[in-house]
């Protein structure tokens, strides 16, 4: 998606002040310590690839999902 919008012109990009998509927290990925890290690695490859971010941008996304483990 960010390389999609990163060939975009800002008159292309429009915001869509809706819910396209609801995702339920947990998951496969989140169930062991051996499935975070094997998410994570695939994350930064992903990013590294697509070169839109590294490890900060990887912290930023880990980090951001701790508030849903937190209401539990």
């Amino acid at each position: 998606m960010l390389r999609l919008l990163s060939g975009l012109t800002a008159r292309e990009v429009v915001y869509l002040p809706e819910v396209l998509v609801r995702m339920r927290t947990g998951g496969a990925s989140n169930r062991s310590l051996a499935n975070i890290l094997r998410k994570s690695a695939e994350d930064y490859r992903a990013l590294r690839s697509n070169r839109v971010g590294g490890v900060g941008a990887l912290a930023w996304k880990n980090l951001s999902k701790l508030g849903q483990f937190m209401v539990r």
